[in-house]
């Protein structure tokens, strides 16, 4: 079964194998993959369409944030506070989090409902121009048809991305700024859902004047919300 598999198709088989919501089964497989990659390291000479790669694997759910961390001159040390606290909470809450939890970086931008937005900007500054941001990324991988015939553990590990890895990182986001990647948000308008006061803080982010330029543009270009969707509206014209 294993012949010919790829890292990422037989790190999916050794979670699937066990209790994918266990603690002590994702820190072997955590184990595994770090010795993996201990052994892999070296050098090669490559094309790059054969070296700028990753192989992430079979279905799984992704949350990523991003924040500012200084600049390119002074980064400060928010990428690497975020990270340990982070840390903190998962090996004390005891939750499962598969690795990796990836981390990059890129420059601040000055679009203003960027992620990596510096702002409003009359003229533009040392520190807009060199503005550093984070981004961090955590997941959990989902067991294909053949370890899951009947969707249960699916949508068990769904729910428990949603209500409680996704709820921690926000929680230690908060004193850092974070806002979730776009294409990774989720709201809800149900007082019960764990996305509940997403929305709401969405709209702190980036503050009411960034809000009602864009209502403005909205109403102006697309007074029908033909180019909306739901997400979009409960963001920014909650009912």
């Amino acid at each position: 079964m294993i012949n010919g598999m790829g890292f990422g198709d037989l790190r999916d088989v050794i979670l699937a194998s066990g209790n994918m919501l266990d603690p002590d089964h994702v820190k072997r497989c955590n184990k595994a993959e770090h010795a993996f990659w201990a052994k892999a390291g070296g050098i090669d000479l490559a094309p790059s369409d054969q070296k700028l790669q990753f192989d992430c694997g079979g279905q799984q759910w992704v949350y990523e944030v991003c924040f500012p961390s200084g600049t390119y001159g002074m980064p400060g040390t928010a990428s690497i506070d975020f990270m340990e606290d982070l840390l903190k909470e998962i090996e004390s809450s005891g939750l499962p989090a598969p690795a990796p939890i990836e981390q990059r970086w890129s420059s601040g931008s000055t679009s203003p409902l960027s992620p990596a937005s510096v702002g409003p900007q009359v003229n533009e500054s040392y520190d807009s121009k060199n503005s550093l941001f984070s981004w961090v990324g955590v997941i959990m991988y989902l067991p294909s048809e053949d370890f899951d015939p009947t969707g249960y553990r699916r949508q068990f590990i769904t729910e428990f991305f949603k209500d409680k890895y996704c709820k921690l990182v926000r929680k230690v986001g908060e004193k850092y700024d974070i806002m979730c990647h776009w294409a990774k948000l989720e709201v809800s308008n149900d007082p019960n859902d764990s996305n509940a006061e997403v929305a709401a803080s969405v709209r702190k982010h980036f503050g009411p004047s960034v809000v009602a330029a864009f209502n403005s543009a909205r109403d102006k270009y697309d007074p029908k919300r033909i180019l909306s969707s739901s997400v979009i509206d409960q963001v920014f014209d909650p009912k």
